[in-house]
């Protein structure tokens, strides 16, 4: 007898790739709102809305990026209190993170979020080494690994055409967040630990934050499993306020002054395509493109498509080196430790360390046109053979059945929420409401 395809309820954005990668994809009935940051009354509405879904499809995984399609119903067991919609009916739910955990559920109290978090059954992909690791040192359990990727399309493949006449070198975003408002509440207790983990990682750049903070200077301890509920996310909470210094001087490192450099060296032959950058820095930009056709055209036709990090990110990579390569663009992006794991650089890609490495290799892709256009030839076919969401998709599969989660059993449905099995967090290269404050930590 042969067994049915798994069947993935997943958003739009997905649903293509879960099809792609051979799956049977349900596409999640609309919602009044998917905003990730909804709040908690929003998710219980709307777990009314796919709880039959769910049930009349006999679904086996729920797929979604930034919490997007996380719901909540009334739990069956303990009167006064929810439980994830997927968590009901024994399915495991997957959270594909585009950013760290901290910038999703805002709408959400600090300790309800990170209550939801510790929930056996939502397994949480996380897109770098540092964040993952960071999140199982804090103790949330099922947390896997891999890299981010672009969704399945239809890609242009044909050779890049001539640049447009104008901007030599283009980039893509906005400012890695608003750290100089004179509004920004930042307690002077919360500076000594961000600013002793800038100074360490300026001379040791591969060591995370969460290992210069609990293991190097002991700034504080991690929760516990005997640690009660409000304990653990307290001590969450403690620690990336701790951090929000340290994610300042990271989205300076890794983006905003590279912005500034090149717009006092290039002038208007680099373009600042993106919102905010006038308001924050007194900079000259191109608005914020929303047609993604239009933008993905751009990366084609800039000669040089650069890539530059938020502050957030400190060991992996994240959706730009999967986009620009993906529709062709020749990216020049920061260097970041894992991006040997996924490209070869100098070969489908590049990659700079400071201001005069940047310039050095803008010039040099200038004057060699003919390599430019090879390195991006390249860099798209590896993405499209191994760095489409599909892949990712197909390896998320196979880790679930080996971690016996998939496929779902038949009985899950009938006997409630039983755990599933804890799923080691694993790097792949190529329940009670309560009330605190959200962290300070700004990852926009």
């Amino acid at each position: 007898m042969n067994q049915r395809p798994i069947r993935i309820a997943t958003t739009e954005q997905l649903e293509r790739s879960v099809r792609k990668a051979g799956f049977e994809a349900h596409l999640l009935p609309p919602l009044p709102d998917l905003d990730f940051n909804r709040s908690l009354h929003r998710r219980m509405e709307d777990g009314a809305i796919y709880r039959p879904f769910l049930e009349k499809h006999d679904i086996d995984l729920v797929l979604d990026h930034n919490t997007a399609a996380l719901t909540l119903v009334a739990s069956a067991h303990q009167p006064g209190q929810v439980t994830l919609t997927t968590a009901a009916l024994g399915i495991p739910y997957v959270s594909c993170y585009l950013d760290p955990v901290t910038s999703t559920m805002s709408q959400v109290p600090w300790a309800d979020h990170w209550q939801l978090l510790e929930s056996d059954s939502w397994i949480k992909w996380i897109f770098e080494t540092g964040h993952g690791e960071e999140l199982s040192k804090l103790g949330v359990p099922n947390v896997v690994m891999m890299p981010m990727a672009v969704s399945d399309e239809d890609f242009d493949t044909s050779p890049l055409p001539e640049p447009d006449p104008g901007p030599i070198v283009a980039f893509m975003g906005h400012p890695a967040s608003s750290w100089f408002r004179s509004t920004q509440a930042i307690q002077p207790a919360q500076l000594f630990a961000g600013l002793t983990a800038a100074a360490v990682h300026a001379d040791m750049p591969d060591l995370p934050f969460h290992k210069i903070y609990y293991d190097l200077y002991q700034f504080g301890e991690p929760p516990s499993a005997s640690d009660d509920p409000a304990t653990r996310a307290n001590k969450a909470l403690t620690y990336y306020n701790d951090k929000f210094t340290y994610n300042a001087y990271l989205a300076i490192k890794q983006r905003d002054r590279f912005a500034r450099f090149l717009k006092v060296k290039l002038g208007d032959t680099f373009e600042l395509i993106g919102d905010h950058w006038d308001t924050n820095y007194g900079l000259p930009h191109t608005p914020r493109i929303w047609d993604m056709k239009i933008l993905h055209e751009r990366m084609r036709r800039v000669p040089i498509c650069l890539n530059l990090m938020k502050g957030c990110l400190e060991t992996g990579l994240n959706y730009r080196h999967f986009e620009i390569t993906g529709y062709g663009g020749f990216m020049l992006t920061y260097s970041t430790p894992e991006l040997a794991n996924c490209f070869a650089i100098g070969k489908e890609c590049d990659v700079f360390r400071d201001e005069a490495e940047l310039l050095d290799k803008i010039q040099y892709y200038m004057d060699h046109p003919d390599e430019r256009r090879e390195i991006a030839a390249a860099g798209q076919r590896r993405t499209h053979s191994e760095h489409l969401y599909s892949h990712r998709i197909t390896t998320l599969v196979k880790l679930l059945h080996e971690a016996g989660v998939l496929p779902k059993k038949a009985s899950t449905v009938q006997t409630g929420t039983p755990p599933l099995p804890k799923i080691h967090i694993r790097g792949v290269t190529g329940e009670s409401m309560g009330r605190a404050s959200a962290p300070q930590v700004e990852t926009a």
